[in-house]
């Protein structure tokens, strides 16, 4: 019912995500067609400086050493229309997934944790790169429990895209994060990683709350670390010198890793009992873009602004810049997950080219519900849909499933019903349940 397109050598199969940078897909290579790719990309045509700029940080990804513990990029570069793509193998569950599931880990098991991912993180700022989203949504577990660190389109050039204030945020981050800008340290990717290992710990840090605006209150950051009831006093130290509030008094990554490799366990705990669960605030369970390609997702198709987006799309300037550079953006939340199907993000001129413009229009002509699965036919000359409705009073009772179908006229979405067109392709005839 659905064709498949490449972006580079990754053939990719189902839209996960679309913001106002990139679209990400799921997707494969032929090569290794059982590795799950996560495929970002960008909406916006680069040239010039800007070309110059995302090929080089491409050139020093893919020049990253083997790593069993950073994320394997299978493909970096630009589509034969010059938009920026890449392609990083990903994995079903994340360490939020586990940490949600079974609980704070025993305090050896987060110093080894802390010791893999810090070894990898070394690995990265050595290339001159810098992560700029480290937490639990964004570290995938793999078979035997293999943990790696991904998503390393957040701060990348062309593709980046901010995240809110979040506890993983450094404090000297948080007026970017704020403004819905990107910026990103070295610095920053150690506290991040620091909170990682004091939320695995099952650790309460005063700045996660109640309010939501607890985690960007600057008195809140300046507090001390407590020591988290029945773990090792002497790593709870360790992990709380990563989380300081002046970057300066932070180790580095390679250091940090060092005094995890040597630090005792079985000296002093802390009084109290220990926690069965990982604070809430702590485990965000998606990041602005997934890195888990899963069978549904909260995170919805791109809705453009209130212009109209007609069958022709146009081009938007949208403001990029490297890691450590602030950037404008948005962040989008919302639905469920859309199919890729017809579409191609390497041709311009139709609905049915353009994946942003595909999900707007659609989303255009529903006045409420989620888009499942979304196509086009007959060369897009029809657009299909599968949509969940929410049942009951406020989406509380059982919901509905529809399949809803629309001719392409012009700039205009008709719609379609029962299975009296005798122009309808078959596909479309077989999704409605014509023949």
């Amino acid at each position: 019912m659905s064709s498949i397109t490449t972006v580079g050598p990754a053939a990719v199969h189902r839209l996960l995500h679309r913001d106002a940078v990139c679209s990400v897909f799921s997707g494969t290579v032929a090569a290794d067609p059982a590795d799950l790719l996560c495929v970002t990309v960008a909406h916006e045509r680069v040239d010039g400086s800007r070309r110059e700029v995302f090929l080089e940080w491409a050139a020093k990804l893919t020049g990253l050493p083997a790593h069993p513990h950073l994320s394997r990029c299978s493909a970096v570069g630009l589509t034969e229309n010059g938009r920026p793509y890449l392609a990083v193998s990903t994995a079903r569950r994340t360490l939020a997934d586990l940490l949600a599931e079974q609980g704070p880990m025993p305090p050896g098991q987060v110093r080894a944790l802390g010791v893999a991912l810090s070894d990898a993180v070394t690995v990265y700022h050595r290339a001159g790169l810098i992560h700029g989203a480290i937490q639990p949504s964004h570290i995938l577990v793999g078979s035997g429990h293999h943990l790696q660190l991904t998503a390393y389109d957040v701060t990348a050039p062309v593709l980046a895209a901010p995240l809110p204030p979040s506890p993983y945020t450094a404090p000297e981050h948080l007026d970017a994060a704020v403004a819905g800008e990107v910026a990103a340290s070295p610095a920053g990717d150690v506290y991040a990683l620091a909170t990682v290992l004091y939320a695995a710990l099952g650790g309460r840090l005063p700045w996660v709350r109640h309010a939501r605006e607890d985690a960007a209150d600057p008195l809140l950051r300046a507090a001390p670390v407590p020591h988290v009831p029945g773990v090792d006093s002497d790593l709870t130290d360790l992990i709380g010198a990563a989380l300081s509030a002046d970057p300066r008094r932070r180790p580095t990554a390679d250091v940090f890793r060092e005094h995890l490799t040597r630090i005792p366990i079985g000296g002093p705990l802390a009084p109290g009992p220990r926690t069965d669960s990982v604070a809430a605030g702590l485990l965000p369970r998606r990041g602005l873009r997934p890195v888990t390609v899963a069978v549904s997702t909260e995170l919805a198709p791109y809705r453009p602004g209130r212009e109209r987006v007609g069958l022709r799309p146009r081009l938007r300037s949208i403001a990029t810049a490297t890691a450590g550079i602030a950037l404008t953006g948005a962040l989008l939340g919302g639905a469920a997950l859309a199919t890729y199907a017809a579409t191609n993000p390497e041709s311009t001129g139709t609905v049915c080219t353009d994946p942003a413009v595909l999900g707007g229009r659609i989303s255009e002509q529903l006045d409420d519900g989620e888009i499942i699965e979304s196509w086009c036919a007959d060369g897009g000359g029809y657009v299909a849909a599968t949509v969940d409705y929410p049942g009951g009073s406020g989406g509380d009772g059982e919901g509905s499933t529809e399949r809803r179908v629309w001719r392409i006229e012009g700039d205009d979405l008709v719609a379609v019903s029962g299975c009296t067109d005798a122009a309808m392709p078959t596909s479309i005839l077989e999704f409605l349940g014509c023949i």
